[in-house]
C-alpha cells in the first residue's frame, strides 16, 4: 500500500521529468539543425517521433530534415505510415504531395494532393489547405485548378476569389486577379477598402494597373462599388480626369453633402494634382453651397489656384541657385488669389480664417517681397490664433522678417514664442530652434549656437538637418579663430538679409586669406554662391574651379563640383562643359548627397543634346 501511494505521489514528477527531457532533446536537435548538422538533428527527431508519435511538432521537424537532406524516400515512407495512422489528417497529404513535387514527381504529387481533398471533398477548406501546399511549391497552375474546383462547389465563394486573386498576382496575370477581386466586391460591396489594400500590394508592377483597369471597366455598371474601385485605379494610373468623372457619377447617387467630391479633391491636392483638385473643389462649392465642407472647400480651392500659380512662378525663378533673388515681376498675378482669401476671412472666424490670413501674409512675403504688408497679416494670425497651429507658423515668418530687418532680439522673442507653444508643430519648433542657433552664431555666441543645434530633433535626410549639420561643422572647424569666424558670421547675416554687395565683399576678403584654412574654403563657397545670385557667372566659375581643386580641409568639394556643373547648365548654358563636369562629379563622389540630382541632370542633358541632333 505504501509503495502504491509512493508511486502515485511520484508519477506526476516522473511525467514532468520525462517532458523536460524530451524538450531538451528537441532543443538540441534544433541547435544541430541550425548549425547545419542535419544528420545529428535527424537522429534525434527520429527518436522523438517514435517516443511521441502524436506530437505533430516532432513529426514535422523530422520530415523537414528529410527534405533538407534530400532523403525523399524516407519522407515518403514516414508520411505514408503517418497517413495510415491518421487517414483524416489533410496536412499529411499536403506534405506527402510536396515531397513528391520536390522530388520531381509531379504526377504522384497531384495524386496525393487530390487524395487529401477527397478525404472530405464536401469540406471547402480542404481545397484551400491543399492549394496552399501547391503554392508553397510554386505549383501555381495546380493551386488554381484546386481553387477553381472548390469555388464551383462552394456556397461561400469569396475566400476562394481572394486566394485566386493572390495567386494570379504571383503569376503576373493582373487582369485575372482584378476579376477575382471584383467578383468578391460584387458579393460584398462593403469590402471595397480591404480589396483596394490587397490590390495595392502589386499595382506598382509593370502593366498591373492597366490590366486591372480593363477588368474593372467591364463591370463598372454592375455595382457602384466597382465604379469606386475603378476611380481608385484611375488615380493609381494618373488618370485623374477620368477618376473625377466617375466620382461625380457616384456623388449623384450617394450625395452626402459632397463628401465623396471633397475626399477626392483633398487627395488629389495632396498629390499635387492642382488642376483636377481645383475643379473638384469648385464643383462642390457650386453644387453644395450649404455643405458642412463648404468652408474647407473654399480655402482648398484658393490654395489650388495659389499652388498652381506657384508652379508657373517657379519656372520663371532661377531656383537652381543656392541663393535666389526673387523676381517680383509676375507677383500681380497673385492679387485675385489674395482677394479670394480675403473673402474667406469675412465669412468665418474659424481656423480657416487663420489659414487664409497666413496664406495672404506668405504671398506678400515671398512673391511681392513686401515685408510691411506681410507683417500685418502675420500679426493678425498671432492676435487671433494663440491656440492654433498657425500661431507657430506666423511667428516663424515674423522672425524671418525681423531677421531681414536686422532686429535680431525681436526675432529671438518670436522664435521663443514658438518653442514655448503647445500648439506649434514639431517641424516648426525645430525650424525655430535652427533660426535661434543662427542668431546666436550671427552674434558670435558660438558655443550657445552649438547647444541649440544639439536640441534639434529631425530626420537626417531632410534639408533642415543638413543645414544644422553644416552650421555645426563650420563652428567646430572655425572657432579656434573666433575673430575671423565672427567676420564670416557677419557675412552670413548680410547674405540672409539679401545685402549681397556687403556680403560679397566680406566673403571675398575671407576667401583671399590663405592663412584661414577651413574658413577660407567655406568663404570661397559662399562667395561663389553670392556671385551666382547676382549673375556674375565668369567669376563664380573661376572661384568654383579653384575650390573644387583645393585639397585642404575642403568639406565642399562635391558641392562645388555640382554647383559648377549647374552654372554651366543653367547660367551660361554650356551643355558640353556641364556634361563633362557632371561625369567627373559622378566619378569622384559616388556617395555624395547630390548624386541622384547629378545623375538626373546628366541624363536630361544627354537626352536634350540627342533631340537637338
Amino acid at each position: 500500500m505504501i509503495k502504491k501511494t509512493l508511486f502515485i505521489a511520484l508519477f506526476p514528477l516522473l511525467l514532468v521529468y520525462s517532458q523536460t527531457n524530451l524538450n531538451n532533446k528537441y532543443r538540441l536537435a534544433q541547435t544541430y539543425e541550425n548549425a547545419g548538422k542535419l544528420v545529428e538533428a535527424k537522429n534525434i527527431y527520429e527518436e522523438l517521433a517514435k517516443l511521441v508519435p502524436s506530437n505533430t511538432m516532432y513529426s514535422n521537424s523530422l520530415n523537414d530534415t528529410y527534405l533538407k537532406l534530400k532523403e525523399y524516400e524516407n519522407s515518403i515512407l514516414f508520411l505514408t505510415n503517418r497517413i495510415k495512422q491518421r487517414p483524416n489528417d489533410i496536412s499529411l497529404y499536403g506534405m506527402l504531395g510536396s515531397t513528391y513535387f520536390i522530388k520531381g514527381d509531379s504526377q504522384n504529387a497531384m495524386l496525393w494532393w487530390e487524395k487529401g481533398i477527397s478525404t472530405n471533398n464536401v469540406n471547402q477548406i480542404n481545397y484551400i489547405i491543399i492549394s496552399n501546399y501547391a503554392v508553397q511549391n510554386r505549383a501555381f497552375e495546380i493551386a488554381i485548378k484546386f481553387l477553381e474546383e472548390g469555388k464551383n462547389k462552394a456556397t461561400d465563394k469569396i475566400q476562394f476569389s481572394y486566394q485566386l486573386a493572390q495567386i494570379y498576382s504571383y503569376t503576373m496575370e493582373y487582369g485575372k486577379a482584378a476579376e477575382e477581386y471584383i467578383f468578391a466586391l460584387l458579393l460584398q460591396p462593403n469590402q471595397l477598402e480591404y480589396i483596394e489594400r490587397r490590390m495595392e500590394t502589386y499595382l506598382s508592377a509593370v502593366g498591373a494597373t492597366e490590366q486591372s483597369i480593363r477588368a474593372a471597366e467591364k463591370y463598372k455598371n454592375e455595382n457602384f462599388s466597382v465604379k469606386e474601385l475603378l476611380s481608385f485605379l484611375y488615380i493609381k494610373n494618373s488618370q485623374y480626369e477620368d477618376s473625377f468623372q466617375l466620382v461625380k457619377e457616384i456623388d449623384k447617387v450617394k450625395g452626402g453633402e459632397g463628401i465623396i467630391i471633397y475626399n477626392f479633391a483633398s487627395s488629389t491636392f495632396q498629390s499635387s494634382q492642382f488642376d483636377v483638385s481645383s475643379k473638384a473643389f469648385k464643383y462642390l462649392i457650386d453644387k453644395y453651397p450649404n455643405s458642412r465642407f463648404i468652408s474647407n472647400s473654399k480655402i482648398g480651392f484658393a490654395k489650388t489656384l495659389e499652388f498652381k500659380l506657384d508652379e508657373e512662378w517657379n519656372n520663371n525663378q532661377q531656383i537652381w541657385k543656392p541663393v535666389v533673388i526673387t523676381n517680383t515681376a509676375d507677383s500681380s498675378k497673385y492679387i485675385p488669389i489674395i482677394n479670394t482669401y480675403k473673402s474667406l476671412i469675412k465669412e468665418t472666424n474659424s481656423d480657416i480664417a487663420n489659414e487664409a490670413l497666413f496664406r495672404i501674409g506668405s504671398i506678400y512675403f515671398t512673391k511681392f517681397n513686401d515685408l510691411a504688408k506681410a507683417e500685418i497679416y502675420f500679426n493678425k494670425v498671432i492676435k487671433n490664433a494663440s491656440m492654433s497651429i498657425y500661431f507657430g507658423k506666423a511667428n516663424l515668418e515674423l522672425a524671418k522678417i525681423s531677421l531681414r530687418l536686422n532686429n535680431l532680439e525681436k526675432a529671438k522673442q518670436q522664435l521663443n514664442s514658438i518653442v514655448g507653444s503647445s500648439q506649434a508643430e514639431i517641424k516648426i519648433k525645430n525650424e525655430a530652434k535652427f533660426f535661434k542657433a543662427k542668431i546666436e552664431f550671427y552674434n558670435g555666441n558660438f558655443d550657445r549656437s552649438l547647444l541649440t543645434i544639439v536640441n534639434i530633433n529631425e530626420d537626417l535626410s531632410n534639408d533642415l538637418s543638413n543645414n544644422a549639420i553644416e552650421l555645426s561643422t563650420i563652428i567646430n572647424v572655425g572657432k579656434k579663430d573666433s575673430l575671423n569666424l565672427l567676420e564670416f558670421a557677419k557675412a552670413e547675416l548680410k547674405s540672409e538679409q539679401l545685402n549681397f554687395t556687403v556680403a560679397e565683399g566680406k566673403y571675398k576678403q575671407l576667401s583671399e586669406n590663405e592663412n584661414l584654412f577651413a574658413i577660407n574654403n567655406i568663404s570661397r563657397m559662399r562667395y561663389a554662391e553670392i556671385l551666382i545670385a547676382q549673375n556674375k557667372y565668369p567669376i563664380a566659375i573661376e572661384v568654383l574651379k579653384e575650390l573644387s581643386e583645393s585639397k585642404e580641409l575642403n568639406i565642399f568639394a562635391d558641392r562645388s563640383f555640382y554647383l559648377l556643373a549647374q552654372v554651366y547648365e543653367f547660367g551660361i548654358v554650356d551643355y558640353k562643359s556641364a556634361i563633362s563636369i557632371y561625369e567627373k562629379f559622378l566619378e569622384l563622389f559616388p556617395n555624395s548627397l547630390y548624386l541622384e540630382e547629378a545623375q538626373k541632370s546628366l541624363k536630361d542633358l544627354n537626352n536634350k543634346i540627342s533631340e537637338e541632333r
